[in-house]
């Protein structure tokens, strides 16, 4: 499954297992008790899990996590986003880029985008900018918040299905 598809997974949770979940599976660890009770006062207030998600795959924790090239902890399940994109960070610059493309995006890169991403790696762009911009684009949160509508849930699992086949 790709890491789209696992951080669906994630959102489909409620409130405290969701929060459990998201950081085990992105940070690789438990959650503390102030972030705990801060996503959950964000819940509370509206917040989406969505956002919920792709701030917490934006913070220095996670990216310094995603840049180490550390086995992963015996016992991590293999739903885990934190391996999956540390996996996609171990990689050079070509298949890096692509992966953010099949892994995140759920598609195949376009030509000119995806040469302007390997440009600037090259130029010395760190990997975590670019991660950055794959994980804050509307397309991306466009396929986090298709999981609202049954419909489009049916859609993006068989997007999911067919990136496999």
């Amino acid at each position: 499954m790709n890491i789209a598809g696992k951080l669906h997974k994630i959102a489909q949770l409620e409130d405290e297992a969701f929060v459990t979940e998201a950081y085990r599976r992105i940070l690789d660890r438990e959650a503390d008790e102030e972030g705990m009770a801060h996503h959950l006062r964000q819940l509370r207030k509206g917040a989406s899990k969505h956002r919920i998600l792709i701030a917490l795959l934006q913070t220095d924790e996670a990216l310094g996590l995603f840049a180490q090239s550390a086995p992963p902890r015996q016992g991590t399940k293999n739903d885990n986003v934190c391996n999956a994109v540390r996996r996609i960070f171990a990689m050079k610059h070509e298949p890096f880029v692509h992966s953010l493309y099949r892994e995140v995006l759920c598609r195949e890169p376009d030509q000119p985008a995806y040469a302007g991403y390997v440009d600037s790696l090259n130029r010395g762009t760190p990997r975590s900018a670019v991660f950055k911009r794959f994980v804050s684009s509307n397309e991306f949160e466009s396929l986090l918040v298709l999981d609202k509508y049954p419909f489009a849930r049916r859609v993006l699992d068989q997007l999911i299905v067919s990136f496999y086949n």
